[in-house]
């Protein structure tokens, strides 16, 4: 079996989600002798998308008779293979997902989600196809065994004391990333670094709200495009806490990530899909801005305990080896499907 892995979607060469996920798929198939390409031209047995960006793959898939297998909601912070829209009702974040990508979703063989409300949220926007949870695959001994000069890489690539203890947090530059939480939690805890990585487009079209946050920000928060994976590797290596301020829901490429480093995280209610995380247990949780920078600083002045470690059990259950014998026996269920139906 050979499985087709579409190439990142055009980011302007930022390292983000998508480019991330297509890369843990890859190496989960490795590890379970399942050969891929990212050639189109290529002979494949099975496509497997992260975008629905990518609607050209489908016809040539379809002309071989190939299953295609879709990973959706995943990459949420990369705007370009995010499935979520929103909308406002009394004054809420609705989240939906538009037709077109509706459309997208039923169109594929199978969709993958990375958790259980995340497969209801597809169900009552109108997808109709087969879904199953299976997460993003995490390369836990890149975090496991970090060498003191990976560690030591965000420092010297950002020229930055060592001595300070370091927030990070990921997003889009727009006024639904909780930007203001973040920067007020940098104001609340000036010996701490503060940094937030966003896609770099995004940075570029920031309205004057935005753009005015960032310029009156104190100079221990710093906001950048998103960095090459060794940077950003070395800074969750590093981090104390991994922040999710928005009210958009996150990318859980970034979020369980963040996990296997064994970052703090401090999340926004909102940006989590329900009941992936509980409060205390494995990340501090919070609804409104002023307990997000409250948790913030009480976490780096020791006044609460660590999650860390019943959070890293839980991602440990999406290692690549796990996700890649799950990769594999879904895509020879599709490919048995395809040929009972007389492909």
């Amino acid at each position: 079996m050979k499985v087709l892995i579409s190439r990142k979607p055009n980011i302007h060469k930022d390292n983000f989600e998508s480019a991330r996920l297509n890369k843990s798929i890859k190496d989960a198939l490795e590890l379970v002798d399942v050969s891929s390409t990212d050639y189109p031209l290529d002979n494949y047995d099975v496509v497997h998308l992260v975008s629905s960006k990518e609607e050209g793959f489908f016809m040539d898939a379809e002309e071989k008779n190939a299953p295609i297998i879709v990973s959706a909601l995943m990459c949420e912070n990369d705007p370009n293979a995010s499935f979520l829209d929103f909308k406002y009702k009394d004054g809420e974040i609705i989240n939906t997902i538009l037709s077109k990508d509706v459309k997208f979703l039923n169109r594929a063989s199978h969709v993958l989600v990375p958790c259980e409300s995340a497969r209801d949220l597809l169900i009552s926007n109108g997808v109709k196809n087969r879904i199953s949870v299976v997460p993003p695959g995490i390369n836990l001994s890149i975090f496991d065994y970090e060498k003191e000069e990976e560690k030591d890489l965000f420092y010297r690539y950002f020229r930055e004391e060592k001595n300070k203890k370091l927030v990070v947090a990921v997003g889009e530059y727009d006024s639904l990333e909780g930007i203001n939480a973040f920067i007020s939690a940098g104001n609340k805890c000036p010996n701490a670094l503060f940094y937030f990585f966003g896609h770099s487009q995004s940075k570029i079209r920031a309205n004057s709200k935005i753009k005015g946050l960032i310029k009156k920000a104190p100079k221990n928060v710093k906001f950048n495009q998103m960095v090459p994976f060794d940077i950003y590797h070395s800074a969750l290596l590093n981090a104390e806490i991994f922040m999710l301020p928005g009210y958009k829901k996150a990318g859980f490429v970034s979020l369980m990530e963040a996990m296997a480093a064994k970052c703090q995280l401090i999340v926004r209610e909102q940006a989590l899909f329900p009941g992936f995380l509980t409060d205390g247990e494995n990340g501090y949780i919070a609804k409104f801005s002023e307990t997000i920078v409250s948790l913030t600083k009480d976490f780096l002045d020791g006044k609460l305990h660590s999650t860390t470690l019943t959070t890293y059990d839980k991602v440990k259950k999406a290692s690549l080896t796990t996700i890649g014998e799950r990769l594999n026996w879904i895509y020879e269920q599709e490919l048995k499907r395809k040929k009972k139906i007389g492909g």
